[in-house]
């Protein structure tokens, strides 16, 4: 089958901007777009590149993103973004787990990338060479391979939540359904604009919000980086009809000086996932006449329940109900499903699920339970029907989008001889959702342990899981079974944040 569905967008659509870069002061139609794919394409087979390569991008929001994921369609070639906030060990990982053949990259990032064996750093983006690679002047159509639907079309990796991250695999149709989805669901239409401040390489970002837009045939503005004040300027500019973020990038937007509820104008809705909500902000937008609505998805499963605009002001905290050609369940342990108003761990079904993680057949049989993926969050049903998600079931902490697994930042921690143990948890924070924190037990008294210990973790992990606030302690509080109380360090941890105005 032919999934090349950009060569169909262009086909079909009159000639206007479909992809705007302000940074870069460029913009690109729907023709232009399937030139760019057409020529790399092209390019990426004169380099030896072939059907079932891997082939990687290490960049920011940029048109190169969509000009390699149409251009891996088309060669039937597996597309692999990667996040650019992980570590260099954590990016390694990556790099070798999935077998990537050439990797384009922005010279900003490069540094993250060291460790990478020379022959596949291939090219800077932002190069003029890149540039002419691509440019639709030097157009040389492409001749698309078929594909099978259940082929692997795409890697896209978790961002460590069991240590180091995991390969999660995308087929065609997985693909392709998500972003049909979506696209139906909040009725996405080719004369609708919006902006893509949150980064590509997160399923929220280039599945949930770039892509459907694209493919109905609308006009995506590129933020290149998320910042609060420039999302304003961006926001009077274009007006877009909706967005679709992090809880923490529209808390970003209301604290900058230059917020102005009248850039909203034009909004029909405003989706926030990826992480908890925040409920100051909610309110804020509220008063203002904006309402926030929480949409559930994951990286095995981008989308797969939303919440309503009118549902959202009668239940604010709840992600709603299952999408289109999507279905859910909450289990118990045994599998069983739960009663209304139980707690129970939320399953779901549909094409847009992912198979599996790539070459773990372990791990990809444990997350499936008759024919339904685990999620691993913990929620409750109403007598309505509506989802609410209570907690997560392996203690993931979710800063600013984010995920951070505290067993990881544990052992770091506890790599230096000054700590004797180390307990991570999530603490409330109004601007990221969740912040990390540690409970530490010192092996002897340090006047400046906190500095010693931030230092020591910044050689390890990425910026975003470092812990910050500390809680020394003479000794861990324990539960009933005699295991460290994690509840009861959360509820002390929440204390000091609000005595020291900590976010």
């Amino acid at each position: 089958m032919n999934y090349d569905w950009i060569k169909t967008r262009a086909d079909y659509d009159e000639v206007k901007a479909a992809i705007i870069d302000p940074a870069k002061g460029t913009q690109w139609s729907y023709q232009d777009l399937n030139a760019r794919a057409d020529n790399l394409a092209n390019y990426m087979q004169e380099q030896g590149i072939k059907r079932g390569d891997v082939v990687g991008i290490f960049a920011p929001n940029d048109v190169a993103i969509f000009d390699l994921l149409f251009a891996s369609f088309k060669m039937g070639a597996v597309y692999l973004p990667i996040n650019w906030r992980l570590k260099p060990k954590e990016i390694q990982s990556i790099i070798a787990d999935s077998g990537v053949k050439m990797i384009f990259y922005s010279l900003r990032h490069k540094e993250s990338l060291t460790g990478t064996p020379e022959e596949l750093l291939h090219m800077d983006i932002d190069s003029p060479e890149y540039d002419e690679i691509c440019n639709p002047k030097n157009h040389r159509e492409f001749e698309t391979v078929n594909v099978e639907s259940e082929d692997l079309a795409a890697l896209m990796y978790t961002s460590g939540t069991t240590g180091l991250p995991k390969g999660v695999m995308f087929t065609y149709e997985s693909f392709v359904a998500n972003v049909i989805n979506a696209a139906l669901t909040y009725k996405v239409t080719g004369d609708q604009t919006t902006i893509i401040s949150t980064p590509t390489f997160h399923v929220l970002g280039l599945n949930d919000t770039a892509l459907p837009l694209i493919m109905a045939g609308g006009t995506l503005v590129l933020h290149r980086y998320f910042d609060g004040a420039q999302l304003n300027e961006l926001m009077s500019k274009f007006k877009p009809d909706y967005l679709i973020m992090i809880p923490t990038m529209y808390y970003g937007m209301l604290v900058a000086d230059n917020f102005d509820i009248k850039n909203f104008e034009n909004i029909k809705y405003l989706i926030q996932g990826g992480s908890s909500p925040l409920p100051a902000v909610q309110k804020k937008f509220e008063s203002m006449g904006q309402t926030l609505i929480n949409g559930y998805g994951l990286t095995e499963a981008p989308l797969t329940m939303v919440n309503t605009p009118h549902n959202s002001k009668v239940k604010p905290m709840s992600i709603g109900k299952s999408i289109m050609y999507v279905e859910s369940k909450l289990l118990d342990d045994e599998g069983n499903e739960v009663e209304v108003g139980e707690i129970g761990e939320l399953a779901v079904k549909g094409k847009n699920v992912t198979p599996g993680y790539w070459n773990k057949p372990e791990e990809t049989a444990k997350v499936f339970k008759n024919g339904y993926f685990l999620t691993g969050d913990l929620a409750k049903k109403d007598e309505d029907g509506d989802i609410f998600i209570v907690n997560r079931k392996k203690e993931l902490i979710i800063t600013g989008g984010e995920n951070v697994l505290p067993s990881e930042v544990e052992a770091a921690l506890s790599e230096h001889p000054m700590v004797r143990t180390a307990i991570v948890v999530g603490y409330d924070s109004p601007e990221y959702g969740e912040s990390v924190s540690a409970a530490i037990v010192l092996a002897e008294e340090t006047e400046n342990f906190e500095e010693i210990l931030d230092k020591h973790v910044r050689e390890r992990i990425a910026g975003y899981k470092i812990p910050r606030l500390y809680l020394e302690m003479k000794e861990i509080p324990l539960n009933s079974t005699a295991k460290p109380d994690r509840l009861e360090i959360q509820r002390l941890m929440n204390e000091k944040a609000k005595e020291n105005g900590v976010a």
